[in-house]
């Protein structure tokens, strides 16, 4: 198939939009990507000043043409974000304007915010084609998870723009089978084509590794956040747990990360005066198992908010994929998925003192090498990479035949 992919962000930003383009090249198809300049995730979230260079608009890397919208960093501060949202959405819906009649079908990576998959549909729509929206965050709950409220302008415009995007894709794949609940209940929409797609785990956490990061006394009970430390994360909820449990000498709590929170969870250690929290800063995704295999366990923290309820963060899939026992402050799809697997405990949203009490019976258990076991097996019998992309090769065949 020849496939057209809209993201706004893809390589070199850390996000696994690259390596699903590059694998479907693997696969034999032709595939050309529109996105954005790098920022998020680079020093500052500014663009790199050798990403300005024209010769970056139109190239080609492992297979995938990659085609780049100008945008407005994401810089810091919600002003800067917002130019960000726009000016990649107005950009590329331009350059999605321009292109030949080249492509098969459409494939909208949809990350936030919802309208960077709009080319898709400008695209689409231009040309006759169809297009699979896969959903990763839903909008515009994760609005609320960033703190606006539901009465709130930027609020009811973004639900409007949101209904019409989802409203014209052709189909749309899920990484949680509660997002349809939230399509149906919260934007009345009828989606019958929804196609429940799950993420996976990259090779590298499925392989052994005797590989140990430092900073971590492996005499003691290691237990390990991984990833974004954002106000969505709610790693606040870690910090207030390792003080609430301090008085055990043999946990303690590995956060792995940067974001917008980090500053402030640091502040917050460092204000309860706390010596049995670790933060590692951020490391190169390469790097990432030898953290795993020197954690006993890992953590998985969401602030209060009707997106963390419907979502199941990639995060989950790696932890499993690595055969790593989890600890949860989550309810929703990510509470399911660990009940089920048998793999760890759960406790509430933002709920300090139920982490700690979980840490602590994590701290008791005597069959860790079966919650290791049962977190493996679960991966295998529902996460796997090949999976992943049969389905998603057999949901793109389809729509190039209606």
């Amino acid at each position: 198939m020849r496939i057209l992919v809209v993201c706004q962000h893809y390589w070199p930003e850390p996000f696994n939009s690259t390596d699903v383009c590059e694998t479907l090249v693997a696969r034999g198809h032709e595939v050309t990507v529109i996105t954005g300049l790098p920022n998020t995730g680079m020093p500052g979230n500014e663009i790199p000043t050798e990403w300005k260079r024209a010769e970056h608009l139109n190239e080609v890397r492992n297979g995938v043409r990659i085609l780049r919208a100008k945008l407005h960093p994401r810089k810091s501060g919600a002003v800067n974000r917002i130019f960000n949202y726009l000016s990649f959405w107005l950009n590329a819906n331009r350059l999605a304007k321009h292109l030949d009649d080249d492509f098969d079908v459409v494939l909208g990576y949809q990350f936030s915010p919802v309208m960077q998959v709009d080319p898709g549909i400008v695209y689409a729509k231009k040309h006759g084609k169809r297009m699979l929206l896969y959903c990763f965050d839903l909008w515009p709950a994760s609005l609320l998870a960033g703190g606006f409220k539901e009465d709130s302008l930027p609020f009811t415009w973004m639900k409007r723009v949101s209904k019409r995007i989802y409203s014209e894709a052709d189909a749309i794949a899920v990484t949680s089978p509660l997002f349809d609940e939230y399509f149906c209940k919260e934007l009345e929409l009828n989606i019958p084509a929804s196609v429940y797609l799950p993420q996976y785990a990259e090779d590298m956490f499925l392989e052994e590794t005797c590989t140990f990061a430092a900073g971590f006394d492996r005499s003691k009970l290691n237990l390990t956040f991984a990833g974004n430390v954002g106000s969505a994360q709610s790693v606040e909820t870690i910090i207030e747990a390792a003080s609430l449990i301090r008085e055990n000498r043999q946990i303690i709590f590995h956060i792995v990360g940067s974001g917008s929170h980090l500053e402030k969870c640091e502040e917050l250690a460092l204000e309860l005066k706390l010596d049995n929290v670790v933060f590692h800063g951020r490391k190169p995704l390469e790097e990432m198992p030898a953290y795993y295999a020197a954690s006993d366990a890992m953590l998985v923290t969401f602030a209060d908010s009707p997106m963390a309820r419907y979502t199941l963060p990639r995060k989950v899939q790696s932890y499993l994929a690595a055969g790593k026992p989890i600890l949860a402050a989550a309810s929703g799809e990510t509470e399911r998925v660990i009940q089920e697997a048998q793999c760890g405990y759960c406790c509430g949203f933002e709920d300090a003192r139920g982490l700690a009490r979980i840490a602590n019976a994590f701290f008791e258990e005597k069959g860790v090498d079966r919650l290791c076991e049962n977190a493996r097996r679960y991966y295998r019998a529902h996460f796997t990479k090949e999976t992943f992309y049969s389905h998603l090769e057999q949901v793109l065949a389809q729509l190039t035949k209606e």
